[in-house]
Order: C-alpha cells, then structure tokens, then sequence
C-alpha cells in the first residue's frame, strides 16, 4: 500500500480515472490532488512595465481560481469516498517539471497520472505532460488509461 500518493490531473473527466485509481490505491489522507496551470502571463503581457506586472498579477490569481474550481469539480465527482483529499494548485512552466518537483519535494511515494490515449503515432508527435513525468521522475509512475 502506498502511503503518499500524488495524483496529477487537468480538472477534465478523462482524467477522473486517476483521481479515482489513486483514491482506491490509499487509506483517506494519503492522497494529494494536484493541478498545474501552465504559465503562460510572460508570453501574453511581457514584464516590463508595472500595468504589465499587474496584468500578470491578475492573470495568476485569474489563473488559480479557474485550477482551483477544476480541481474541486474533479474530486466532487469522486463522491463520498474523496473525503480527506489535499488539494494543490501551482502555476509553472513546466507542469510535467512542476509535478516531478513536487513529488520529489513532497516525498509522494508514486505519482498517478490520465493518458488520453491518442494512439502511437500521435503521441511520438505531440509528446504530453504525462510521458514528460514518466521521462523525468525518480518516483513511480501509474498511468491510468
């Protein structure tokens, strides 16, 4: 059994059958929910000027709030059994660098994490957050197709 489990997700419901595998692998307190935003504030405002930085200011807070709902709608369709859940919003560039930081720095002893299953082809093409994560991570990866 494990007895810290970091579970990756984008809020949607594909992505509920992680939640959901992490929830069934743990005791309830064992599980941190966790959505990264990708920043994208310094593309779209630049950060030379002080309007720019409140923009990106409001942007971030704009930015966490929608994580935060996402995340919320995706554990409450969990039902009863996501009691005890943490949740975790961050911001980064990197949400596949974010999520292997955060499982390092937070000693998860496995990451779970969605596919969308798009196919051989289209994955080596497109690459995604979760192939990044099984690359990068020194700790375990379930995927959850």
């Amino acid at each position: 059994m494990f007895k810290n489990i970091l579970v990756a997700t984008d809020g949607s419901e594909y992505a509920d059958k992680a939640v959901a595998l992490a929830l069934k692998l743990a005791a309830p307190g064992q599980v941190c929910a966790m959505i990264v935003v990708p920043d994208q504030s310094g593309t779209e405002f630049g950060e030379t000027s002080l309007g720019a930085q409140r923009r990106v200011t409001e942007w971030r807070q704009s930015a966490t709030l929608d994580g935060r709902r996402r995340l919320e709608e995706a554990i409450a369709r969990q039902g009863d059994g996501a009691s005890g859940i943490t949740r975790l919003v961050r911001i980064a560039d990197s949400p596949s660098q974010e999520i292997v930081d955060t499982a390092a720095r937070e000693h998860h002893d496995l990451i779970v994490m969605a596919t969308r299953g798009r196919g051989a082809l289209a994955s080596m093409l497109l690459g995604s957050q979760t192939q990044q994560v099984l690359a990068q991570s020194s700790v375990p990866v379930l995927v959850a197709t």
